[in-house]
């Protein structure tokens, strides 16, 4: 089907299902309940527009998907061109990237890891990273206000100490140098850090199209099970889990429509504390099951001495398991340095 017919479709279904939304709206005797219920049916309904009808159908034959295999091998080839011999987008961390293939469009990826192994300082380099390289990145945080996000942005661009920036022990040209560095960003990167009211994501991604003139190529949610808590709303007596349940499959559906990587943080359990891996995600439910890759981070065992961290004290020795990985192979190990100072996470062996 050319373009021409596509959108033409398209526009026939729109009308026939907003016509549809209006004649059970004028009928007699709607409630609130009733109401809400045709809501969600609408946007059920809405969400099937432009899918691959194969992929909503019930039965499909092997050979009948040989043209969507041909053109998603075509957009795959593309994109690695494109990105350095990865599919989706580059973090900036080489293992990584080739372990997952970078972050693709519409999948769902989990970094999970205890209070104070340097997993926001993660996320936000990767989503630094992926805006200083020409993509987009939205990053959405419960814990750190837009203000100090960007503080630590410009100390790991201008290489200035955090803690000076704190104390106010720069020099005010030095400062300036490195907020200055914010700019190697090139206004692709967007911070949104809700505080009096939780924001609903679709609507944030819709207000990115509008600023941007199209969805992000990156999603980051700070974290997991504090998003959930405070979604919670009225009536809602659900226990965390229950409503992670509920929240990553929108996480994921989120990722599919709008094209974009999403990369939620978890916390992990105390469990994680001693033995780690993907048993330690905290209140994780089915989060295993929704997410295309689960990766966890934590600080290095004391007794392990392969890394070689005497070029500085500081360094605190980080080790990411790829715990489960949909599109390759699981259980790579990358081995990582921490500079909470400095707020940049690098590989060991770079």
């Amino acid at each position: 089907m050319n373009d021409t017919n596509s959108q033409t479709e398209t526009v026939e279904r729109l009308l026939a299902i907003a016509a549809g939304i209006a004649a059970a709206a004028q009928q007699a005797g709607q409630t609130d309940d009733t109401l809400r219920d045709l809501a969600e049916r609408a946007v059920e309904s809405l969400r099937t527009i432009g899918r691959d009808p194969a992929a909503v159908a019930p039965l499909v034959r092997t050979e009948d998907l040989a043209g969507t295999l041909l053109s998603d091998y075509s957009k795959r080839q593309t994109a690695a061109a494109a990105h350095g011999g990865v599919v989706g987008v580059r973090t900036g961390h080489n293992h990584i990237d080739e372990a997952l293939n970078g972050l693709e469009p519409g999948k769902l990826y989990m970094l999970a890891a205890m209070p104070g192994t340097g997993k926001t300082t993660l996320a936000l380099q990767w989503a630094a990273t992926i805006a200083a390289e020409g993509s987009t990145a939205l990053y959405l945080s419960l814990e750190n206000d837009s203000v100090d996000l960007a503080r630590k942005l410009a100390c790991r661009l201008g290489q200035v100490s955090y803690a000076s920036s704190l104390k106010g022990k720069l020099g005010r040209q030095q400062w300036a140098e490195a907020v200055n560095c914010l700019n190697k960003l090139h206004g692709r990167l967007f911070l949104s850090t809700p505080r009096a009211s939780m924001p609903d994501l679709s609507t944030l991604v819709e207000g990115f199209k509008e600023r941007t003139g199209a969805a992000p190529a990156l999603i980051v949610v700070d974290y997991l099970q504090a998003w959930v808590k405070r979604m919670s709303i009225g009536a809602d007596t659900s226990d965390v889990r229950e409503r992670i349940d509920r929240f990553t499959p929108q996480l994921r559906e989120i990722g599919e429509r709008y094209g974009s990587a999403v990369l939620a943080i978890s916390a992990q359990n105390r469990a994680a504390y001693k033995n780690g891996g993907i048993d330690g995600l905290k209140e994780s439910g089915d989060l295993e099951y929704n997410a295309d890759a689960i990766m966890t981070l934590a600080k290095l065992d004391e007794k392990d001495k392969s890394f070689d961290i005497t070029r500085d004290p500081r360094l605190i020795p980080l080790k990411l398991v790829v715990e489960k990985n949909r599109q390759g192979v699981s259980g790579s190990v990358t081995k990582l340095l921490f500079d909470a100072d400095y707020c940049m996470v690098e590989e060991e062996d770079r």
